[in-house]
């Protein structure tokens, strides 16, 4: 920064950054309320309108490394402003679409824009904050994510209910332009990189898209694009495998991450982080992605009811993300991970054994566990990483933690709704068939949080024993 900001211009740009948040969490989970509508809307299937969702996630998760990287080098203001005015442009057309792959499409832009300015506004918060605050900032930050996945169930029902479908993009239109306003009028500029030659520039160009391509044909590979896997899986994985190659060749070392750690063991933290977040993510998405359907096939809900349910969930995560973020600047312990994955893992665990007969309070009681043990672990995992990255490559760290985040959602998001159905149609499925399907989602989803859990009681053991080694050798 330039110059001190005062306590007043630091309490807009927290504005700008959560009202960016809550917006990008809105995009991703109101929609998923009205897609049982969207199926007969548009007399499509449901392998076919997942893909509404799924291509919000795919792009957004493309985009996010590409745009932490721009940050650093360009400016964030700049990142942020562009993100915001394509996710208020797309949005527009959205609410326009004529059919399943029209909406698709908007949609994927949509959620390149989203990822403008969901990376950027935690880099600005590590950039605008002192270190002493950023736990609770980021805290707060997940707390209104968590709020937006809430509020999305229930605006999302009941617009449908007492509208249309496309009435939720309408609603999201004046937010984004408030956004982008608020953006302008009050985020500082951050210092620019070093200005790349010509050559350095275009490799640079090619790696960023390899990277997103490599990810579109990897989302490509594990969601059907009909109603089961076909050649056309096969073909996107080996496009996927080449686009991996190609941005192995064209990708420039301009510094490399364990110089951009403080401590000792930063960069032990960091890898520990980004499988534990793409392990817990794809776990997590087993609620948006079934819930819906649980809730008003087998339990006979109506949307705006549904939707009440889904949000305490995503309200519980948004409580226990404040309160994880503070706990995280006292005690500055990664114990409050482990913690939150063991608290995870009884949720999943009970809604692999939940039966129609338990009935929608059987339903709230995991669900709500696994919202607080997912409160928990997210604050501290991403405070934790953010306070170990130096100033200039925070935007980096942040793009390649909030990749494997939403690679997780969007993995889960491909992987979960396959699962959840098979190859029967869901209008055809009964009240238990639905409730084995959600069970054989959540018995997936507990096998990930295990991985998660394990990868980070390993991570903590050899972090410890680095740090004494690293202490005797210092000592001698």
């Amino acid at each position: 920064m330039t110059q001190p900001l005062t306590r007043i211009a630091k309490r807009k740009i927290l504005l700008t950054l959560c009202l960016a948040t809550l917006l990008a969490a809105l995009g991703v989970s109101a929609i998923n309320m009205a897609l049982p509508v969207l199926i007969d809307s548009f007399a499509t299937s449901f392998s076919h309108a997942q893909w509404i969702t799924v291509a919000y996630m795919m792009c957004m998760t493309a985009t996010l490394p590409i745009a932490g990287s721009l940050s650093d080098q360009w400016g964030r203001r700049k990142l942020f402003l562009a993100g915001g005015l394509i996710f208020t442009v797309s949005t527009i057309f959205c609410a326009l679409s004529l059919n399943v792959w029209i909406l698709v499409f908007f949609r994927a832009i949509q959620g390149a824009g989203a990822a403008m300015f969901v990376v950027v506004s935690m880099a600005i918060a590590g950039d605008v904050f002192d270190k002493s605050e950023t736990g609770k900032v980021i805290g707060l930050l997940g707390s209104l994510s968590a709020i937006g996945t809430g509020m999305g169930p229930i605006v999302g029902g009941l617009i449908v209910e007492n509208l249309s479908w496309q009435g939720i993009f309408y609603l999201m239109v004046p937010v984004g332009l408030g956004v982008f306003l608020l953006a302008y009028r009050t985020l500082p500029e951050s210092a620019a990189g070093e200005v790349l030659d010509r050559g350095s520039r275009s490799r640079r160009y090619l790696a960023a898209a390899a990277l997103f391509f490599s990810i579109v044909f990897y989302t490509l590979a594990i969601k059907p694009l009909g109603e089961g896997y076909s050649a056309i899986n096969g073909i996107a994985v080996a496009l996927a495998v080449i686009c991996a190659i190609a941005l192995s060749c064209f990708r420039q070392r301009v510094q490399p991450l364990r110089q951009g750690f403080i401590g000792p063991v930063g960069k032990q933290i960091f890898l520990a982080n980004v499988a534990g977040h793409f392990l817990v993510a794809s776990s997590v998405m087993s609620s948006l992605i079934v819930g819906p359907f649980y809730l008003t096939l087998a339990l006979q809900l109506d949307l705006f009811v549904a939707g009440l349910v889904m949000t305490s969930g995503s309200f519980t995560v948004a409580i226990c993300s404040n309160f994880a973020g503070r706990a995280v600047d006292r005690f500055k312990s990664r114990g409050i991970v482990l913690l939150g994955l063991l608290i995870m893992l009884s949720g999943a665990l009970g809604m692999g054994l939940l039966r129609v007969e338990q009935g929608l309070m059987g339903y709230l009681l995991f669900s709500i566990t696994v919202a607080v043990g997912y409160g928990t672990y997210l604050s501290t995992v991403n405070t934790l990483t953010i306070n170990s990255a130096r100033a200039e490559v925070r935007g980096r760290i942040s793009g390649l933690l909030s990749l494997s985040r939403s690679l997780g959602l969007l993995s889960g998001a491909a992987l979960m709704s396959v699962i959840f159905v098979g190859n029967l149609p869901i209008q055809a499925m009964s009240p238990p068939q639905i409730a084995d399907g959600l069970n054989a989602v959540y018995c997936l989803a507990s096998l990930l949080l295990f991985m998660a859990l394990i990868i980070q009681v390993l991570s903590i053991v050899t972090s410890r024993f680095t740090a004494k080694v690293q202490s005797a050798g210092a000592s001698e």
